[in-house]
Parts: C-alpha cells; sequence; structure tokens
C-alpha cells in the first residue's frame, strides 16, 4: 500500500523508525478499530502502468477568493472524469470554510475529516466514504491522507505556509513533505496552493522543479483602513516621548469597539520572544548596522552551556552581527538603554489597567494548555461583542468569524524572534490579520522605515521574496541548505559529554552548537545544535532514485533517544 511505503521512505527522511511515523500518521481510532472499517473496493493501475505516468507538481499563488473559485471547477472536471480530489489543509478551522464555499450542489459527495472527531462519527464517515462509488471530494487535515481511495488523483495542499504543518513533537513529520512523498508514490497530481506559499516552494518553482496553475501573484489581501503607528513619537501627559504598549491611536480605536459591541484582536507573541531595545533618551531603537533588524540582549544565562559566560552582549537574529552591551545610541549617542519586551502578559496587564469592565481573553501557549480550553475561549470571545481577544500565532488555528478591528502591538517583537523565517511570518501574520479583519488593522512598530512594512503597505511583496533568498543563500538556509538540528536537555555535565558525542559523530559536518534561545527549562540546560548540509545529501525522498547520505544517516541514528532530532526545523530556537 502506498501510503506504508510513503511512511517508509519519511522514516529515513525524519531518521525515526518506522512504527513512530505510522502511529503519528495514522488516526488512533482508525488503529484501535481496524475491524470496524470498511476495506477499499477501488482497483488502482498496476505498478507497470504506475511507471509510465508522469506526475504534476504545481503551485499556485493567488488570493483566497480567486483560488476557491478555480478548485469549485477543478473538482466539477475531476468529477467529469470520474476522479476523487484530496484538499488537505492544516488544521480543522480551514475545512469549516473551505465546506462553506465549496460543498454547494455536492454536499452528498463531500467527506471532511479532522482529529476533532468522535470515534463514531469519524468510522462512520470513513465508512461512507470507501463505500461511496461517486467520486468524492475529502477535505481533511494531513493524518487523512491515509484515507485509501485509488481514484483520488489530484491532491492540494492549502494554505502551504502555515505552521501547523509541521508537527511540534518527534518524530516532526511535515505533513506537506509526507504528502509530496505520497502523490509521487501514486503519481497524482500535487497543487501547492496560498495567497504567499513559503520561498523554498516559489525557489523550486523558479527553479523548474514546480510547473504553475497560473503566474504567482506577490499581492496581499488590504482591510479596509490600515494604519502604521510610530511609537517613538508617542508621549506621556507632560509631552515627553514615552515608551507605550499601546498607542493613543489604538486606545480610540478600542474604545470605540468596546461603545459599539465590536470585536477586537490585540497580535503579540509570547513572553520571553519580544525584546528590543530602545534608547530612554531619544526614543530611537537599537538596530543592527548590517541590516537594520532590531537586535536582542542576550545575557549568559542563555549562553552557559556553551562556555560563553563573560558579559552580556547585542545579537542580531537575522544576521548574526553581534556587539558589546557598551554600544551607545546610534542617534543621540546617549549610553541609556533599556530592553523592552512586549508579550501577550504586559499586554493583557496593561488592557486590564485601562478597561477594567470589558471582557478579555488570551491565547498563547503559555495561558492555554488544551485544544478544548482554546475552543471555549473563542466561543466566548464570540458570545461576547464588545470583548478583546489577546492572542499569538496560535489565535489563527480557531479564529473562524471576522474580527471588526485588529493590531499588531510591536512589528519590532516579531523582527527580533530568532528565525530564519522571520520574513515569511511575518507576512503570514499579516496576510491573515488582512484576511479576518473586516475594517481596521493597526500596525505598532518604532521602525515605520523598515522595508518589510514598505512593501508590505505597497501591497507588492515580490521584491522581499527576492532580497529574502538573497539573504537565505548568503547566510546558508534553506532552500540553499539543507538544515537537522538536534536538541539536548540535561545537566551541566551531561551538556558537555553531549558535545563531545556531537563531535564524535558529526564532526566532520561544521557543527554549531549553541544554548537555546531559552537557555534553560526547569533546572535543565538546553542545547541545540545545527549542520548544515547540501540538500543533495538529504533529499525528500519521491523517488527511489533519491538516497540520503549514508554515513550521515548512519551517525544520526547513532545518537542516543536523549538526542531530539529535528529535519527541516521552521526556526533554530
Amino acid at each position: 500500500m502506498a501510503f506504508f511505503t510513503a511512511c517508509e521512505k519519511m522514516k529515513d527522511y525524519t531518521v525515526s523508525n518506522t512504527g513512530t511515523i505510522i502511529k503519528a500518521l495514522l488516526p488512533s481510532i482508525f488503529l484501535d478499530n481496524l475491524k470496524d472499517l470498511k476495506l477499499n473496493n477501488f482497483d488502482g493501475k498496476s505498478d507497470e502502468q504506475q511507471k509510465n505516468i508522469k506526475q504534476e507538481k504545481l503551485i499556485f499563488q493567488a488570493l483566497t477568493p480567486d483560488r476557491l473559485s478555480w478548485y469549485r471547477t477543478l473538482i466539477r472536471e475531476a468529477f467529469a472524469k470520474k476522479e476523487s480530489v484530496f484538499i488537505c489543509v492544516p488544521t480543522r478551522y480551514d475545512i469549516e470554510q473551505l465546506n462553506n464555499e465549496l460543498t454547494k450542489g455536492i454536499n452528498q459527495y463531500v467527506f471532511s475529516f479532522h482529529g476533532d472527531l468522535n470515534k463514531k462519527t469519524l468510522i462512520n464517515t470513513y465508512n461512507s466514504c470507501i463505500n461511496e462509488s461517486h467520486p468524492i471530494l475529502i477535505i481533511g487535515t494531513g493524518k487523512f491522507l491515509s484515507i485509501p481511495r485509488t481514484d483520488i488523483k489530484t491532491i492540494i495542499i492549502e494554505h502551504e505556509s502555515s505552521d501547523a504543518y509541521k508537527q511540534y513533537a518527534r518524530p516532526f513529520i511535515d505533513i506537506r513533505s509526507f504528502a509530496e512523498i505520497l502523490s509521487s508514490i501514486n503519481k497524482v497530481k500535487l497543487i501547492f496552493g496560498d495567497t504567499l506559499l513559503r520561498p523554498d516552494t516559489l525557489y523550486r518553482h523558479d527553479e523548474g522543479e514546480l510547473g504553475e496553475v497560473a503566474s504567482p501573484l506577490f499581492r496581499l489581501p488590504q482591510a479596509e483602513r490600515q494604519l502604521v503607528v510610530d511609537m517613538k513619537e508617542e508621549v506621556d501627559e507632560k509631552g515627553s516621548k514615552t515608551f507605550k504598549v499601546l498607542s493613543e491611536t489604538t486606545k480610540k480605536m478600542i474604545s470605540y469597539a468596546i461603545e459599539h459591541n465590536e470585536s477586537v484582536l490585540l497580535f503579540t507573541i509570547r513572553k520571553g520572544l519580544a525584546g528590543v531595545t530602545v534608547c530612554n533618551d531619544c526614543g530611537n531603537t537599537l538596530l543592527c548596522p548590517n541590516c537594520s533588524t532590531p537586535v536582542v540582549l542576550y545575557g549568559s544565562k542563555q549562553r552557559n552551556a556553551t562556555k560563553i559566560v563573560n558579559s552580556r552582549i547585542f545579537m542580531c537574529n537575522k544576521c548574526g552581527h553581534k556587539e558589546h552591551t557598551e554600544v551607545k545610541c546610534s542617534k543621540c549617542d546617549s549610553w541609556n538603554l533599556t530592553p523592552l519586551g512586549i508579550g501577550t502578559d504586559r499586554v493583557y496587564d496593561e488592557i486590564s489597567k485601562l478597561y477594567p469592565n470589558t471582557k478579555i481573553f488570551q491565547i498563547d501557549k503559555e495561558a492555554i494548555s488544551t485544544d478544548k480550553e482554546a475552543k471555549d475561549i473563542m466561543v466566548n470571545f464570540y458570545k461576547n461583542p464588545g470583548s478583546i481577544l489577546i492572542g499569538t500565532e496560535m489565535v489563527f488555528s480557531y479564529i473562524n468569524t471576522e474580527v471588526i478591528h485588529s493590531a499588531i502591538i510591536s512589528l519590532d517583537g516579531l523582527l527580533s524572534i530568532p528565525s530564519f523565517n522571520i520574513t515569511q511570518k511575518i507576512l503570514h501574520i499579516i496576510e491573515k490579520l488582512h484576511e479576518i479583519t473586516k475594517r481596521n488593522l493597526i500596525i505598532q512598530t518604532r521602525n515605520p522605515d523598515n522595508i518589510i512594512l514598505e512593501h508590505i503597505l505597497n501591497g507588492n511583496v515580490l521584491p522581499l521574496y527576492r532580497e529574502d533568498l538573497k539573504e537565505r543563500k548568503q547566510y546558508g538556509y534553506p532552500p540553499y541548505k539543507r538544515l537537522i538540528k538536534i536538541t539536548f536537555t540535561g545537566s551541566a555535565p551531561d551538556t558537555e559529554k553531549a558535545r563531545a558525542i556531537i563531535d564524535k559523530y558529526l564532526g566532520g559536518y561544521e557543527p554549531q552548537i549553541f544554548s537555546a534561545f531559552i537557555g534553560k527549562v526547569k533546572g535543565q540546560y538546553v542545547t541545540n545544535t545545527v549542520i548544515k548540509i547540501e540538500v543533495g545529501l538529504w533529499p525528500l525522498l519521491v523517488d527511489d532514485k533519491k538516497i540520503v547520505s549514508l554515513h550521515l544517516k548512519e551517525n544520526l541514528y547513532r545518537l542516543s533517544p536523549n538526542f531530539s532530532i529535528n529535519v527541516d526545523p521552521e526556526d533554530l530556537l
């Protein structure tokens, strides 16, 4: 069966074992209730026939309404050819949107699958899907790519840039990669669709590896009203420039929303990832002299495990530039510099003080421990017009209805996140906010001249894509290099032993060993090792001709389970 063959290939790519891959990609209800599942009645092509089929891999970068319109046409044409279609989505809330947009007139042939379905519903839906003789449309999350309908001739990876496709626990499977392997085995059409695709995917298109449905558009949807607020110009009651969490413009928007029972979403980043350094004398933000990204203050606490324990340093998380903390403000030559953070907790405290009688909800990884908790918060948020929701990227997995107003509390905090994917992440965040915001979108920043923001406001992000690829090539990031991140957590002596093991098995691959951004958790040091290798040494196993480096594979498998291996990490935190 193609699914298990794909799992075997994924095992090699992720340095895992086949059982773990199957468990991660096959719903547990299916595994536990195999006797209740119907058998596949569809005849597939023979292996010889499969060899003669040329697979199509396409991109479709366009605004959401245009993609949905084309998907409707594609589904009708597929049904006419007696072919089924699988649209893979990152979250259950994407399923709800697509069900609303794509099922008119074909409801009886549409089957939706996600992990929140109960046992009875899931088994009944699966059996109905298998028994249906008519071509069908399946809209589901990645775990349901295992459904054995051999008449599925098109797989669409919708919202391809979503971080939710990458699993956050071992074996760190990327559903997009698995779907590509599976589609290659079955020789079915594969389409990557999004408003803005990942730079890696666009690069593959530029290189001729992927075709296109239509020429990719590099434009963002727009909110009704969009406003950038320069936070350096904010003043206190005496007229002196001061650091503020919320601008006067944002406060007025919130007050208006509360008065008129309209919803507000305040987007920020989680605690610990919002560091920027500002000059108390002139309000200037400390920027990297190389790439104009806000620099972050790193203390010895983050670096003890790597033995760099002298003074604190400022570091640019984009290009790696470092400066000692003796640096002065480049604008007014002042030494009066202060590191500041605007995470979710700080925003919550500020809102609570300003609007004590307003219902405030918060969604982030620190505040929410279960999926049900997040869903309940969203239900209450929508039930209470005039309430305020404070959230990180996590909130996008639960929002399924427009909000009236929204604001990015600190664009600078986003820019300071240590991730080579940060330009893509910011574009993804702003695109999502544009999509779900009905009226006002405010962007607060202390650096309104930032080139990323300039291109976003112009509506054309093609120059950003080109610049991002240029920087990725310069610093050795995907798509030009394959990254493998290995994480070890332990005591200081254990960490030193781990370093020796890494040097022994991976020394020939120039491993970069450093403390994680949050370097100590519950008294244990967290140390990351990153190796950057040529893509050809570790290719995605889409056919039998491609193999990973046997030498590297053997050495990675020699590492004990205490080492967590993540191929194609989203960031290097």
